[in-house]
């Protein structure tokens, strides 16, 4: 099975056809551009990828702005990790990321960049489930009654690696990785490295909301707040 799907979706009260032969025109004179099938049914045309280096949006987005009555949307799941999109008219409006199975997050940073706390929690079995790090240090936790309990990065169960890694692979990097891209976008903006960073585009989101982004519910909210006390602020 392929790590990473895609389907956006074409709809509204507008001219389906033309920009069906619009994008065909666009998608053949993209040298970039992935293979994908079409999935058309009346009212809306579909279009699947499994793309080895994303999603074509510009060439959705060109299509878009000479059709700005019709909706377009994309869905993926990519590494465990779920996207949506909307263009609209021309514009292309990204939400923030979901994890699968359940997974919520929590990410809030320093105007400098620097990661206070990254944190993904799931419900597992009657308790909360996660991974955290802070630009410092990481550790795996379970979080059942009102008792935290903290796991070593090195001996995660299944359950907890699967947060875990669908977390990192969508918001963080590390200072022990390569990371080329990375570590030039960083030096371009001329943010410090660190043990673990935010990546610069999940940074730049976060720049416009505040310096946190949080998904979290009522049940893995105690969960953070007991991290916060026993383990990011311990002493």
């Amino acid at each position: 099975m392929p790590s990473f799907i895609a389907v956006v979706r074409v709809t509204g009260a507008g001219r389906l056809a033309d920009f069906r032969d619009r994008l065909r025109w666009l998608m053949v004179r993209d040298i970039d551009a992935e293979e994908y099938t079409e999935h058309h049914a009346p009212g809306v045309l579909e279009y699947r990828f499994a793309p080895k280096r994303g999603i074509p949006f510009p060439a959705f987005t060109t299509a878009s702005s000479d059709f700005p009555e019709l909706r377009v949307e994309a869905e993926w799941e990519h590494d465990g990790v779920r996207g949506r999109a909307l263009i609209e008219n021309g514009r292309l409006l990204q939400q923030a990321p979901e994890l699968v199975g359940g997974a919520q997050v929590d990410v809030a940073v320093e105007p400098d960049g620097r990661l206070v706390l990254g944190m993904a929690c799931a419900w597992r079995d009657g308790a909360v489930i996660g991974y955290a790090a802070s630009a410092e240090r990481q550790t795996y936790f379970r979080w059942r009654g009102a008792t935290l309990e903290l796991v070593d990065p090195e001996s995660p169960d299944e359950a907890l690696e699967e947060v875990g890694f669908a977390f990192v692979d969508e918001w963080l990097w590390y200072d022990e990785e390569e990371a080329a891209l990375e570590r030039a976008r960083y030096a371009n903006y001329g943010l410090e490295v660190r043990g673990a960073n935010l990546k610069a585009e999940r940074l730049n989101a976060l720049r416009e909301r505040g310096l946190r982004f949080s998904s979290l519910d009522a049940a893995c909210l105690p969960a953070r707040a007991a991290l916060l006390a026993q383990w990011l602020n311990r002493s």
